[in-house]
C-alpha cells in the first residue's frame, strides 16, 4: 500500500470523527448566544474556510508544503512488455538433410560466431565433398603432368638447339653441306612448338579443372563448411563420408532448440533459435488519440513489474505503420542494452514477456508557480486546493461584534457555559492558536507527473496542503450541506 492510500484511508476514518467533533462542539456553546471563534451563518455560510486546532491537524494527517517554481515535465504513461530483438536473432535449419549424429550445444547454452551446434551425417553433402576431393586430385594431378612434360619437351628443344648450333658452326667453317643445317634448323622449330602446344594443352586443361574445382567448393561453402573445413577434407574421415557440421551464425543464446540425436531432419526443419539478449526491445502500446504526441528520440522511462524500484532509460526508435484493429493502440519501440541489474545476479536480466510500463517524457517547462499532484482536489471539472493561513489566538477580541458580548459575564446560565469548556475531550474551546486552511480555485496548467503548473489562483511562497486534503474537503462540504460552520 502506498503512502497515498494510507492517507486517503486515514482521511476516511478521521473525517466523521472530526466532523462530529466540530460540530458537536458548536451546537454545546450555540446555548450562550454564540462564542469566540467560531462563525454562525446560514446554511453553507463561510464554507470555503475551515480552522482546526493541532490535536485535529495531526489527527487528520494534515501536511502543507510551499509553492514554488519548477520544472514541469509532461509524461505519457504506456503499458508495455520486453521482447527480443528481432533484428539480432537467426533459425537455424540444415541446407542439406541428413541422420543427427551429435547435438553438441542445449537450451540455455551461449555461444560464439561458428561454434558447432550440431553434426549431421549427410548423403548430399558426401557427393559434393566427393565432386570437390576429385577435382581437387585432377587438378593436382595435371599440374604434375605438365611440370613434368614440360621438362621433357626442354630437353628436347635444348637437345635441337645443341645440334642447330653445331651444324651452323659447320657451315660457316663450310665443313659440311647446307643440308644438314637446314635439317637441324627444322628440328630446333618443330621442338619448340611441340614444347609450346603441349603445354598450352595442359595449362587449359588445368584452367578447366580449376573452374570445376571453385565449383565444387564453393558448393561446399553454400552447404556450411567453412575453409578450415575444407583444408581438413583429406585428413578428416568423416568429412570425407559426408560429416555436416552446423554452425552458429552469431553470439548469442540457444533460446529454442527441437533436435534429437539419430533423428533425421530436412532442409525445412528448424532445429536452434539463436537470441542476441544483449539489447532488447520493449513495446509500448499507444492509443490513437495520443499517437500525435508520440515522436522519435523521445526519452522514455522503462520500469518493469520484475525489478522495482529500478527506472531504466532509452529512446524511441521506431513508431509502428499500423493501428491494431481491435484496441485501437499502435506499437511504439524502445530499444535497451541488456546490461545487468542490482540484487539479480544472472545474465541478460532484461527477459523477453515481463511486463511494466514507460513513460515518455513529451516536453519539459519551467514553470513559475508548481505545486505536488496531491495538493489538487478534482471535483467535476473544477480543481482547487487549500491553502494554510496564518493560525488565528482562539478567543482573542478581534474588535468586531464586542459590544454584542457585553455582560456575558452576567448571562444566565453563565457558570454552566464556563465548566462545559473544561469538559474533558472538547477542543473547540481550546485557547491555542487555531489552524486555518481556505479552499481556492485553480486553474492547471502543464502536468509532468507529480508536479503540476498552476496559472491561476496562487503565488509562489503561499503553502499548501498536499497531505490530509481529503478531511478538509469533507470538512468544508459539511458546512456547504447545511452545518452552517467553518472550523
Amino acid at each position: 500500500m502506498n503512502d497515498n492510500t494510507r492517507a486517503v484511508r486515514a482521511g476516511i476514518a478521521l473525517a466523521p470523527l472530526l466532523l462530529t467533533t466540530l460540530l458537536t462542539g458548536c451546537e454545546q456553546g450555540g446555548s450562550s448566544g454564540g462564542h469566540d471563534g467560531h462563525d454562525h451563518g446560514p446554511p453553507g455560510a463561510s464554507s470555503d474556510e475551515v480552522s482546526l486546532t493541532a490535536g485535529q491537524v495531526k489527527a487528520a494527517g494534515i501536511k502543507t508544503a510551499a509553492v514554488g517554481s519548477g520544472l514541469v515535465t509532461e509524461r505519457l504513461r504506456l503499458t508495455a512488455v520486453v521482447q527480443e530483438n528481432l533484428d539480432t536473432q537467426a533459425h537455424l535449419t540444415p541446407k542439406v538433410p541428413g541422420l543427427v549424429r551429435s547435438v553438441r550445444k542445449h537450451l540455455g547454452d551461449q555461444v560464439k560466431k561458428g561454434d558447432v551446434l550440431c553434426e549431421l551425417e549427410s548423403t548430399v553433402l558426401g557427393e559434393a565433398t566427393s565432386v570437390y576431393m576429385e577435382g581437387r586430385a585432377m587438378l593436382a594431378s595435371t599440374r604434375g603432368v605438365l611440370e613434368q612434360e614440360t621438362a621433357l619437351l626442354t630437353s628436347s628443344v635444348t637437345l635441337a638447339q645443341r645440334i642447330f648450333e653445331r651444324e651452323n658452326r659447320l657451315k660457316e667453317q663450310a665443313i659440311t653441306t647446307m643440308r644438314p643445317f637446314y635439317e637441324a634448323e627444322k628440328a630446333l622449330a618443330q621442338a619448340r612448338l611441340n614444347r609450346d602446344s603441349r603445354i598450352l594443352e595442359l595449362r587449359r586443361e588445368i584452367r578447366q579443372q580449376e573452374i570445376k574445382l571453385h565449383t565444387a567448393e564453393e558448393r561446399l561453402r553454400i552447404l556450411g563448411l567453412t575453409a578450415e573445413d575444407l583444408k581438413k577434407l583429406e585428413a578428416d574421415e568423416e568429412h570425407g563420408h559426408g560429416r555436416y557440421p552446423l554452425r552458429a551464425p552469431r553470439a548469442g543464446v540457444v533460446a529454442a532448440r527441437d533436435i534429437t540425436a539419430n533423428e533425421y531432419v530436412d532442409t525445412s526443419s528448424k532445429l536452434f533459435l539463436i537470441q542476441d539478449l544483449s539489447r532488447v526491445w520493449v513495446i509500448a502500446s499507444v492509443y490513437e488519440g495520443d499517437l500525435a504526441r508520440v515522436r522519435r528520440g523521445q526519452t522514455a522511462l522503462v520500469r518493469l513489474e520484475a525489478f522495482r524500484g529500478v527506472t531504466l532509460r532509452g529512446q524511441v526508435t521506431f513508431i509502428d505503420y499500423r493501428v491494431d484493429a481491435a484496441s485501437r493502440a499502435c506499437k511504439v519501440r524502445i530499444e535497451l542494452p541488456n546490461e545487468p541489474i542490482k540484487g539479480w545476479e544472472e545474465p541478460f536480466p532484461l527477459r523477453p514477456g515481463m511486463f511494466g510500463t514507460v513513460e515518455l517524457v513529451l516536453a519539459e517547462k519551467k514553470a513559475a508557480v508548481t505545486i505536488p499532484e496531491s495538493a489538487i482536489v478534482h471535483e467535476g471539472e473544477q480543481n482547487y486546493v487549500f491553502v494554510a493561513l496564518e493560525a488565528k489566538q482562539e478567543g482573542k477580541d478581534d474588535g468586531k461584534g464586542h459590544d454584542d458580548h457585553e455582560g456575558h459575564d452576567d448571562h444566565e446560565g453563565h457558570d454552566d457555559h464556563k465548566g462545559h469548556d473544561d469538559e474533558k475531550g472538547h477542543d473547540d474551546h481550546d485557547e491555542s492558536p487555531r489552524h486555518r486552511y481556505v479552499r481556492r480555485a485553480v486553474q492547471i496548467g502543464a502536468k509532468g507527473g507529480d508536479i503540476v503548473e498552476v496559472t491561476q489562483g496562487l503565488k509562489a511562497g503561499e503553502q499548501v496542503v498536499v497531505e490530509g486534503t481529503f478531511t478538509l474537503k469533507s470538512t468544508a462540504r459539511q458546512g456547504e450541506l447545511g452545518g452552517g460552520h467553518s472550523h
